[in-house]
């Protein structure tokens, strides 16, 4: 048995081992991305959050992120009702009894890639060993933390080790998004059109052209504190779009602490001399990850927004850029993103019920079989 241990976001986050546990696809497991969820700001501050840490002392042989969400967010990248809600299966259900029958909620190896780390040129064997032991320790910490169920909503359908060791703690294996990624193996932007389908290159040239005759100019600059209010006012356009309940001020105050703890960038397309569309990308080693998107639908009307700064800017940077070799896409829209060239990234959602009233809500729905 592994010395496990229940740390706060800020002692994981100090400690190097913790480090060493993260590669290039775990940036959200990170101490700089531990440091922005300590600042608790914005739309998705879980109730309650931790690492489970497994070790001797200062030597970490693994470890996971355990968050707990409530009714008091309303994202469904983090609220496990509305991962169900998405299925098929749940369509008899009504929204209160997912809610009332799953929430509170513990998600265990964050919302992006979900995993237990494990430290480097780990031994099968032992690592499996005290991954077992830490999703044990996870139920009973949602238990303990008075959780009615315990999830990991974006396991890597390729990762078979932690899929048998979830099903025999006793996860159901739901459907799940893909995972969106881009290789920047083209030796220029023009090398990766010209790899593309006729008709979808002759589109994208098209919307580079509408762009360029409305007279937009597009740039790609660092997220700072000279460009964080207007970034946070266009991504709460795009959350009001959909229904999220995130204000101005609370986007203002999350970027600002990502600019701050990490290294952000955003691709941004701007006429008349104001900023009306951006993505912001986060880098982290290899990788670009795409976070956060927004508009101002009135300046942009009638333009392929989207397209330019969320595809064709980034893509563009990624395979001129030597030091970034994959763009992270997320999940969501899959279309749009294998038209461009991403690769989906088959995931899971696993989740276990730790109440009579979880049992009832997901009673009836069909489990994946073993992949």
């Amino acid at each position: 048995m592994h010395d496990i241990r229940l740390l706060s976001l800020a002692t994981a986050g100090e400690l190097t081992p913790w480090a060493d546990l993260c590669g290039s696809a775990d940036l959200f497991c990170t101490p700089q991305w531990l440091a922005v969820e300590r600042d608790a700001s914005g739309p998705w501050v879980p109730a309650a959050n931790a690492c489970l840490v497994a070790g001797d002392g200062d030597r970490l042989t693994a470890g996971v992120i355990l968050q707990q969400f409530d009714l008091t967010v309303d994202d469904d990248t983090c609220r496990v009702d509305k991962m169900v809600r998405a299925l098929p299966e749940a369509d008899g259900l009504t929204d209160a009894e997912l809610a009332d029958g799953l929430l509170p909620s513990l998600m265990c190896g964050g919302w992006f890639n979900s995993t237990v780390l494990t430290a480097p040129g780990t031994p099968a064997e032992a690592a499996a060993t005290v991954r077992r032991e830490l999703i044990a320790r996870a139920i009973s910490t949602g238990q303990e933390w008075g959780s009615a169920s315990v999830f990991f909503p974006y396991v890597n359908a390729a990762d078979s080790g932690l899929r048998s060791d979830l099903r025999e703690a006793g996860f159901l294996e739901l459907p799940a998004p893909a995972r969106h990624i881009f290789d920047c193996d083209h030796p220029s932007h023009d090398a990766y059109l010209a790899a593309l389908p006729s008709r979808r290159r002759v589109r994208i040239r098209k919307e580079l052209r509408q762009f360029e005759q409305a007279g937009v100019t597009t740039d790609h600059t660092p997220l700072d504190d000279s460009n964080v209010e207007r970034i946070a006012a266009l991504a709460h356009n795009l959350e009001r779009k959909y229904g999220q309940l995130s204000s101005p001020e609370q986007l203002t105050s999350w970027f600002t602490a990502i600019a701050k703890n990490l290294r952000a960038s955003v691709f941004t397309a701007e006429l008349g001399g104001r900023v009306f569309a951006m993505t912001m990308w986060l880098h982290h080693e290899n990788r670009l990850y795409g976070f956060h998107a927004g508009f101002d639908y009135e300046i942009g009307r009638g333009l392929p927004m989207y397209s330019v700064v969320g595809y064709h800017l980034p893509i563009a940077y990624g395979c001129s850029s030597p030091e970034t070799t994959v763009l992270e896409y997320g999940i969501s829209a899959d279309e749009a993103k294998l038209l461009r060239g991403t690769e989906a990234m088959p995931q899971v959602l696993s989740l276990k019920p730790l109440s009579d009233r979880a049992k009832a809500a997901l009673d009836g729905l069909a489990p994946l079989g073993p992949g």
